[in-house]
């Protein structure tokens, strides 16, 4: 598993057993998909604030991510802001950019936890 792929598992773990995630993330329910480096998987997020990791690609993604290891590595410790780092091309997204934005904020509550 890359070090991607196991940031955004563990990110879901994390989240799982954080009350105060759960709190942040409860009311959106949506699908985001990843391809790092060739790799799909994907997480479910659900409407009371918990998340599902899953390998593979989901038939109908809220959006999906496409990024280099490397960079949603740094990401996800924090190290990039991830809106910045869409901004100069540093990854893409397809799907709905608007729903991108909530995990976007929600991304900083995961700092020095993962």
């Amino acid at each position: 598993m890359s070090e991607a792929k196991d940031l955004v598992k563990k990110m879901c773990d994390v989240q799982n057993e954080s009350e105060d995630i759960k709190k942040d993330a409860a009311g959106w329910s949506g699908v985001v998909q990843y391809v790092i480096d060739g790799e799909e998987f994907y997480v479910e997020y659900k409407s009371d604030g918990s998340c599902e990791f899953k390998e593979g690609k989901h038939p109908s993604p809220t959006f999906t991510i496409i990024s280099p290891p490397d960079y949603w590595v740094t990401v996800l410790k924090g190290q990039e802001d991830p809106v910045s780092g869409f901004m100069m091309g540093k990854y893409r997204i397809e799907g709905n950019i608007m729903e991108a934005q909530r995990l976007a904020g929600l991304l900083k509550k995961f700092i020095g936890k993962l």
